[in-house]
């Protein structure tokens, strides 16, 4: 009977979110180049869609298959004493500050509280350095497990400080079908980003 009830409130939590994600403003990003932020570009060879409003926290967010099921998100020209994701994070939670002087490991240390913001899980599956917007950054392999409704997640970040502001893209999708079919796709179009300026 317990049980029965979990799965009712799962199910019911899964379809107010996805109702939610239905309302929120959705555009088109079509093939092309596309400035994300005040001058990350972005090379786009494939449209995508990115959703607005607040599922998204004010963070440029793409999506393949539905904000539920996959996101792309950028989080671009963070300066120094900056909230890094919501303004408003859950009650009994403390907002994000990104610093310019925190190290790889803090600033991954930031990203995963962000994930966990809304009690899911994470776990840290790779960290190692790498190219990005033209310097040497930082790539994140993760995993999660989303709270909302228990679907295991899999993610890429690429990360990286540069002139004191910090630039991150992100990626995550269910583990089994979705985060396979569209990871190459996602991590060469993070590999050609640049910043003008």
């Amino acid at each position: 009977m317990q049980n029965t009830i979990n799965r009712r409130r799962l199910a019911m939590l899964g379809a107010s979110l996805l109702l939610a994600a239905c309302a929120a403003p959705v555009t088109r990003v079509e093939v092309g180049e596309v400035v994300i932020g005040k001058r990350m570009a972005v090379k786009v060879d494939a449209a995508w869609n990115q959703f607005g409003g607040g599922l998204t926290a004010g963070v440029p967010t793409w999506t393949m298959e539905g904000i539920t099921i996959d996101a792309l998100r950028f989080y671009t020209d963070v300066k120094d004493g900056q909230t890094f994701g919501p303004a408003n994070p859950p009650k009994g939670r403390q907002p994000l500050i990104f610093k310019a002087s925190m190290q790889t490991a803090d600033i991954v240390a930031m990203f995963q509280s962000l994930q966990t913001l809304d009690g899911s899980s994470f776990s840290l599956d790779k960290l190692e350095p790498a190219e990005f917007l033209g310097g040497t950054g930082f790539r994140v392999e993760y995993s999660t497990v989303r709270k909302v409704d228990e679907v295991p997640l899999k993610g890429v970040a690429y990360g990286r400080v540069r002139d004191g502001e910090l630039f991150l893209v992100s990626y995550s999708a269910p583990r089994l079908v979705f985060f396979p079919r569209y990871q190459p796709r996602v991590e060469s179009l993070i590999k050609g980003i640049t910043l003008r300026g």
